[in-house]
């Protein structure tokens, strides 16, 4: 089995001109936008929900305690509306931010929102979690929205029109731009993969997704794939999961449902390179070397700084006769390799 597993599909680090940009939509058209804007009794915000999933990996009372500390201090100090200005958005934005910071958090890779509150290190998914928690008590029109490897939240506006805050840098970017540096296809957002808000289903999913994640980095193959099996079932175009459980799988050694799974997780990003790699690997287990060089050619394509397939690519023009293309690719993904060192 050839080793490439990308478990988490999280999180990028941004770097662009800070602009602010409300861009035209339909509103939120989700139960989670709904729930943001009614009134009435304060739900079970979803931050609580992932701390209870959280429960058997180290999420207890003192962790809803900071949640709730939050949101009270929140509650306290954002300029809260029942209706919002582009300027109005943005100042309450800029002031959760501002609250997170005060209370010491910085954004990090992390899997699990326990573990984030416990070391004051979130990454996007937990601050969109955060965000929308206080949202949803305070009945503030905010929604998470996915992307490849990464989650920021959008504030709705009564004419419809939207902004997207990128938590992890504290700004605002237009679709446009996350479509752009996040290298989105046109097939992905067709289907409604990417830059949708998301419903707390969805989000929730999304969080098994994590919890999956977080048991595959400690190579717990068998036990995450139930997580990710609830992953699919609250949030079915949801790609990550299915490379995810592709991944798992294939660990696993359950060769066809690994190759059903990171079939789905193409069809739905057919630019994540990482999947197109794992399905290499796959179709050069069961020498299907045509297949394996056409995902290996797609993921050099869409990730030239990767080595792994320049290295498999060698390897199966070896396997098929051709040396002196297996000696040029064995070459540069020694190159590429080299650049990372």
């Amino acid at each position: 089995m050839v080793k490439n597993c990308l478990y988490r599909c999280r999180a990028l680090s941004f770097c662009a001109i800070i602009c602010f940009v409300a861009v035209a939509g339909s509103g939120p058209g989700t139960a989670m936008g709904a729930a943001a804007r009614q009134s009435g009794p304060e739900p079970q915000n979803i931050a609580f929900d992932f701390l209870d999933m959280e429960k058997s990996f180290g999420a207890g009372p003192i962790h809803f305690e900071r949640i709730n500390d939050i949101i009270a201090k929140a509650k306290a100090r954002l300029p809260l509306k029942s209706a919002y200005t582009r300027d109005e958005a943005l100042a309450v934005l800029k002031g959760i931010d501002s609250l997170l910071k005060g209370e010491g958090f910085v954004f990090r890779d992390n899997f699990l929102l326990c573990k984030g509150l416990d070391k004051k290190t979130i990454d996007c998914d937990n601050y969109c979690t955060v965000y929308t928690a206080i949202a949803e008590v305070l009945k503030i029109p905010i929604v998470p929205v996915y992307a490849p490897n990464h989650s920021f939240v959008r504030f709705y506006l009564d004419d419809g029109a939207y902004v997207n805050w990128e938590t992890t840098k504290s700004a605002t970017y237009d679709d446009n731009y996350y479509i752009r540096i996040l290298k989105i296809s046109d097939v992905s957002l067709k289907k409604g993969v990417y830059l949708k808000t998301l419903g707390r289903n969805e989000f929730i999913g999304v969080e098994f997704n994590n919890i999956g994640a977080y048991l595959m980095s400690s190579k717990k193959f068998l036990e995450a794939v139930p997580y990710l099996n609830s992953a699919l079932r609250h949030y079915p175009k949801f790609s990550s999961a299915y490379h995810n459980r592709g991944t798992a799988l294939y660990a696993l050694g359950r060769t066809k449902n690994a190759l059903n799974d990171l079939s789905a997780a193409r069809g739905l990003d057919p630019n994540r390179a990482s999947t197109r790699i794992t399905l290499g690997d796959i179709y050069l287990d069961l020498k299907e070397y045509a297949r394996a060089e056409e995902e290996y050619l797609a993921a050099v394509n869409l990730d030239p700084g990767n080595y792994i397939p320049y290295n498999n690519l060698a390897l199966i023009m070896k396997e098929t006769g051709r040396e002196e293309e297996s000696r040029r690719w064995f070459k540069k993904s020694l190159e590429v390799k080299g650049r990372k060192r």
